[in-house]
């Protein structure tokens, strides 16, 4: 099971860090860094199937707005990551900022839908 990994590796770096923490702080945010690389690249040999399964379902239906939607979420998820990294090593102004980048790439990534849904409610009106 893939998630007993993910939580053991999890669990070993919570403790890895505590340690890092108290002998040399900078450590510790280049060490929560990189679990976190390995943590992204596990996650998403995991989630392998569920990409597959998402491509074919956006085949089918033909609209391009589904690839708007799973960017956005991508977005979303990668940005919070480091945010949590930038708060981990104290660093809450620069977190602010990237949650706030964040939030402008994910409306931007929607757009397509925001303009198709603007352009379907247009044409009910008029």
């Amino acid at each position: 099971m893939e998630i007993l990994k993910i939580l053991g590796l999890c669990l070993c770096a919570l403790v890895l860090l505590d340690v890092l923490r108290q002998y040399g702080p900078t450590f510790a945010v280049l060490a929560a860094l990189a679990c976190c690389a390995v943590l992204l690249a596990l996650a998403a040999r995991t989630l392998e199937p569920v990409v597959e399964f998402a491509r074919r379902l956006s085949q089918l239906s033909g609209s391009e707005h589904f690839g708007s939607v799973c960017k956005a979420v991508v977005i979303a998820l990668l940005a919070q990551s480091v945010q949590d990294l930038c708060q981990q090593a104290g660093q809450t102004a620069l977190a602010g900022r990237v949650e706030l980048a964040g939030k402008a790439a994910v409306l931007l990534a929607a757009l397509p839908l925001f303009t198709s849904l603007a352009d379907t409610l247009l044409s009910l009106l008029g």
